[in-house]
Parts: structure tokens; sequence; C-alpha cells
């Protein structure tokens, strides 16, 4: 075994690592009143090259490793809020929605680049230790990986643009009390933004949405931690691999199973953005049957590297990708009164860290206890729950239309 408890180790740390970043996310925020977003984006960057490098060093899981996954999710807060912040400050508001097309299309590429070129860094870097197996060769890797993000961290400072901070002479003059007065200021506003969001979901489509994101940002924190982990296991179970050396042929099966996979989904993804236009009930229903006709199957198979666990992690896949943008197309402007959009945005948010927190933590108790399938049989239960819902309301709103007459509602679109 990798360990009897590496299920409930990896999603223990996704859990708590999960709930830092919420809180990191808020203070980001605040601090981008007082520091420039690209000094804020390019320490991030470096806090998460530093931890990277130290990544391999861990001699325990408690203090240690969960101390460093604390510091490294404090970095991945801060390139998250800065990517919003950022996008908010310098793209018109007309352009907002390619601008979101764009970072969502970048973050899919950047998922098939560690797919299929981080993943295979050990292995390319094989000459230089004993064997194959050796160790050494998990350090190497994350030390290529963390220099190469610090120095992208640095690079991002002298490129991107400066925003000026307005800072008046009674802040000069008084900070602390400037700055105690910001916190209370934006701690109201987050508490105002959340039960605005809360009060939005009387709509059953924003509600749906949230639905949506619970699952979808599962699935990506499930595929990206858990396959590997179930892989790796086989590969021990089967006599190739060892306990405490790194396994190349793990890292070349994760490599080219969540490669292929987020390939194809994010090619298929603007299908859903298209069917989403025409009926968004539908597009939703769809992803969640695609997901479930993935994580079901999958979570049952003997051998999560053969030929059909591909075609299922592929049709999983596209379930995330589908149920995000089909998701997200729940919560269009027209749908949302303005003075709810912003409190919309942060409980969908929300929702998606609830989701990946509780589904990653009971995913990894069940991994250890029941079955190395578990995780991906909670994603097809879930999959399977919003495509019933979407198809409720779907059902509720014909009856309104064509049993009740009620002529100004919109079943499609």
């Amino acid at each position: 075994m990798v360990d009897d408890s590496a299920g409930d180790i990896t999603g223990s740390l996704s859990f708590y690592s999960e709930f830092i970043s919420m809180v990191a996310v808020v203070c980001w925020g605040v601090s981008s009143d007082y520091l420039e977003k690209r000094t804020i984006n390019s320490i991030s960057f470096v806090i998460m090259g530093i931890i990277v490098i130290a990544y391999p060093y861990a001699k325990n899981v408690y203090p240690t490793l969960l101390l460093l996954r604390f510091i490294y999710s404090v970095g991945t807060a801060g390139t998250t809020c800065m990517m919003a912040g950022i996008l908010l400050e310098i793209v018109p508001g007309e352009r907002s929605g390619l601008a979101s097309g764009l970072i969502g299309t970048a973050s899919g590429l950047g998922a098939i680049f560690a797919a299929f070129v981080l993943f295979s860094v050990p292995t390319r870097m094989a000459h230089l230790a004993e064997s194959q197996f050796d160790p050494i060769l998990i350090n190497y890797g994350y030390a290529v990986i963390g220099a190469v993000t610090i120095a992208i961290g640095v690079i991002l400072w002298f490129v991107m643009p400066k925003n000026k901070r307005h800072i008046s002479s009674i802040t000069a003059e008084k900070p602390n009390l400037i700055a105690a007065s910001t916190w209370k200021k934006r701690s109201v506003e987050v508490v105002d933004n959340l039960k605005h969001g809360v009060l939005a979901a009387k709509d059953p489509r924003i509600a749906l949405g949230y639905v949506s994101s619970f699952f979808a940002r599962a699935d990506e924190v499930i595929i990206t931690h858990f396959i590997s982990l179930w892989v790796q296991q086989y590969y021990i179970d089967i006599g190739r691999c060892q306990v405490g050396a790194y396994c190349p042929y793990a890292s070349s099966s994760t490599q080219t199973m969540t490669g292929i996979a987020q390939s194809v989904a994010l090619v298929v993804a603007p299908f859903f953005g298209i069917g989403s236009h025409f009926s968004k009930e539908w597009s939703l229903i769809i992803a969640g049957c695609i997901g479930v006709s993935g994580c079901i199957p999958f979570a049952f198979s003997i051998n999560p590297t053969a030929n059909t666990s591909l075609a299922f992690v592929i049709l999983l896949a596209m379930g995330e990708y589908g149920m995000i943008v089909a998701g997200l197309a729940l919560l269009a402007r027209d749908k949302v009164r303005p003075e709810y959009r912003g409190g919309v945005a942060g409980v969908y948010s929300l929702c998606g860290c609830i989701g990946i927190m509780i589904v990653s933590k009971v995913g990894g108790v069940l991994f250890d206890k029941w079955m190395k399938g578990a995780p991906f049989l909670l994603l097809g239960i879930g999959h399977a729950l919003v495509a019933l819902l979407a198809l409720i309301h779907f059902i509720y709103l014909m009856v309104k239309k064509y049993v009740y007459g009620q002529k100004d509602i919109k079943v499609f679109s």
C-alpha cells in the first residue's frame, strides 16, 4: 500500500487548504488597496514556487506537509484574487465576456500543460539519478517546476501594468485608523454580498447554478488528486513500483489519462456554451448525464489504467467542463438584479469551495475504508443529482407555460 490512510490524508489536505484559500482571498483583496496588484501577483507566484521546491522534503504529514499546503494556498489565493481584480481594472466592460472566455481557455491549456509536461519532468531527468525509480527524481522535478514558477513571478512584476494606489493625505497621516476602517467596510460588504447571493437563490435557475458549482469544482480536485493516487496504488499492488520510490509507470499513465481527457473536454466545452443559448437546463442535463456515464463505470473499474478507463475519464472531464459552462450560463446578467450580481458571484464561488472541502474529505475517507473508486462514485451521484434537478426545473417551466398558460415564461434560452 502507498499508505493505509493515503486517501484520507489527500482529502484532509485539500479540505484544510481550501479553507485557508477562502480566508486568504479576502485578505489579499483588502491588501490590494495598499499594494499594487502586480506586486501581490508576483509575491503569490514566488510563494508557490518556494513551497513547490520544499514540498518533497517534508518529513511528515502533520504538521510539516499541512503547513506547506497552507502557505501554498495563500499563494494560489493571491493569483486567483488578482486575476479577477486585474480583469475588472483593465478590460472594458463590453469585452469582459471575451476576456473571461480567454481566461477559461488559458486555464484549460494550463491543465493540459501540467499533464503533458510537468508530470514528465522527473522522467526526463532520469539520467541524473542511478535509476528511473530513484526518489531523488521527485526532488529534481519539484525543484525545476518551483524555480520556473518563481521566475514567472519575477517576470510578471516587470511586464504587468501598474495600478495607481489612491492614498489620500488622511491615509498617510493615520494609516492604522484607515486600515481598520477599510477592514470593517470590507467585512460589511462581504456579509451583505453573501446575503444578496443567498436571497438571489429564490430564482430556481440561480439555485441550480450554485448546485452545479458545488460538484463541478469538486470534479477538478478529484481528477487532479485521486486519479494519480489510484494509479500509483495500482502499480504498487501489481508489483511494478515500490512504496517510497518514484514510479515512472504511474506518472506516464496519469499524464496520458488526464492530458487526453482535459484536451478533449476543452474542445467540447464551447458546444455547451452554444447549447446554453437554446436551453440552459438541457445543456446542464446533458453535461450531468455525460458526467454520470464517466464517473460511475470508472468508480467500479478494476484497472484504472485500461483503455476503457481512459474513455470514462474523458467523459468525466467533459461532464466537468460542461457543468462549469452551463452552470455559469444560468447566472446570466439579465437573470440577476444588479445589486445581487456581486453576491451571486461570491456565493457561486463559495459553493464551489464547499464542494471541494466536503467531496474531497468524504471521498478520501471512502478511498481508504471502502474502495479506490469511491470519490468518483460520489461525483457520479452529484452529476446525476444536478441533471435530475435541471430536468425537474425544465418540466416545471413547461407546465407553467403550457398548462397554466403563463406565456411570459421562457422555456428555452
